[in-house]
């Protein structure tokens, strides 16, 4: 067992920090007959360990190969930034769907804005053609809207975080009708198929659940 001699409590298991005061434990040299009182419970990289560690290798080949072959061939221009920096979003977007993995619409939420922003950024920094609110903008968001429909009824989600998460991405998916009024597309039919769609998800969340929407709503924000 191991004592705290600032609490002055003995403490069982194998944790080297009091629970109260967060200070360094010493041991006293009594054996622990309970052993180990809280399971150890795996995180997701150590259950999944081996398919990190290989998604790590498989990267870090790619990178420093396209960079060598990049280096040897220079008059190509330095296209290797862009596995780069598509190896750094992919990473970027696995990070967030393992943070939020117990939160569905949450994750998806995110995964919306992520690639938003992202590609966004692509078209940005390649000379800007558009094709990021023309398309991959409100794709996304009638995507995420299609999806949370979906597995709110496979995986039967708890309706109050259902109704705000779809809150939440329909209003996000009525932002390109501002690239629309300030002429900022080339293409406009995604993008008023998507703010169409979520206005319709708006609706349709009103007609069915706007007493539920009403409750959740005062609830969140606390009115």
């Amino acid at each position: 067992m191991k004592t705290c001699d600032k609490c002055k409590v003995k403490i069982t298991g194998s944790t080297p920090e009091c629970p109260l005061c967060q200070g360094p434990l010493r041991e006293d040299g009594v054996p622990d007959p309970r052993g180990e009182i809280f399971p150890q419970i795996p995180t997701v990289l150590h259950k999944h360990s081996l398919f990190f560690k290989i998604l790590i290798l498989i990267s870090a080949v790619a990178a420093i190969v396209c960079v060598t072959i990049n280096l040897i061939l220079p008059q190509h221009g330095w296209w290797s930034l862009f596995v780069l920096a598509g190896l750094a979003c992919m990473w970027l977007s696995l990070a967030v769907a393992v943070r939020k993995r117990n939160n569905i619409p949450k994750s998806v939420l995110y995964q919306v804005v992520l690639l938003c922003v992202l590609t966004v950024l692509w078209d940005y920094f390649t000379g800007w053609h558009g094709w990021s609110l023309d398309y991959v903008f409100p794709i996304a968001c009638v995507v995420a809207l299609l999806v949370l429909s979906i597995t709110a009824r496979v995986f039967k989600l708890n309706l109050g975080s259902f109704i705000i998460y779809t809150i939440i991405a329909a209003l996000f998916g009525v932002i390109p009708i501002i690239f629309y009024v300030k002429g900022m597309l080339q293409v406009v039919y995604p993008s008023l198929i998507c703010v169409a769609g979520s206005l319709i998800s708006l609706v349709a969340l009103m007609v069915f659940e706007g007493g539920n929407m009403l409750q959740e709503l005062k609830r969140r924000l606390h009115l």
